[in-house]
């Protein structure tokens, strides 16, 4: 299975730089995606972010997804923090996890997870990891807490991974923080 993604980021209104992050890197049978959200907003969250993409560029081969959230806590100690919530498909099985609150939201398969309490790079007790099948023809949707999460389903009926962010961001931001959307579609 493929995964085909989209995503759009939007500081929080009078800031210039965001402290959300996203990344995405498409190996041979697998897919690592992120949403980071850093603490605050503006030029620190913005530095706070970027020490968490280069943790994960960093990575090789095909980690799995409590390796990636070990590795996120240690390298952002000493930062202001994050939550994040960090989603790898292999072969139509997903394996993910999320700490503090960033959203994940499915338009097919029922994905069972729960938020693991804490800050990464501060305080992360346990982590709660969810494994799920994937069928083509799933969306996910990721949402940092600058978007609500109450979202309408059938607004995005038709529409391909880049408008639906689009129309998520449009109708579900909250301006008073940076904002990441983030659609992944589940292909054959």
């Amino acid at each position: 299975m493929k995964v085909s993604e989209s995503h759009v980021i939007v500081p929080k209104d009078g800031e210039q730089l965001s402290g959300d992050a996203v990344f995405v890197r498409h190996l041979d049978r697998s897919s690592l995606f992120a949403v980071i959200d850093a603490l605050g907003h503006g030029d620190r969250a913005a530095e706070t972010s970027a020490v968490a993409l280069d943790a994960l560029k960093e990575t090789s081969g095909n980690p799995g997804v409590g390796e990636l959230i070990d590795l996120l806590h240690t390298r952002l100690r000493g930062t202001r923090g994050a939550a994040a919530m960090v989603c790898v498909c292999r072969d139509g099985q997903l394996e993910g996890c999320s700490v503090g609150n960033v959203e994940l939201l499915s338009l097919g398969t029922r994905i069972p997870w729960v938020p693991s309490p804490g800050i990464l790079g501060a305080s992360l007790r346990r982590t709660r990891i969810f494994e799920v099948k994937l069928v083509p023809g799933d969306r996910l949707i990721l949402l940092s807490d600058g978007v609500s999460p109450r979202i309408e389903p059938s607004l995005l009926r038709g529409q391909n991974a880049h408008d639906a962010c689009r129309t998520l961001m449009s109708k579900y931001r909250r301006p008073h923080d940076d904002a990441t959307v983030m659609v992944a579609d589940i292909e054959l």
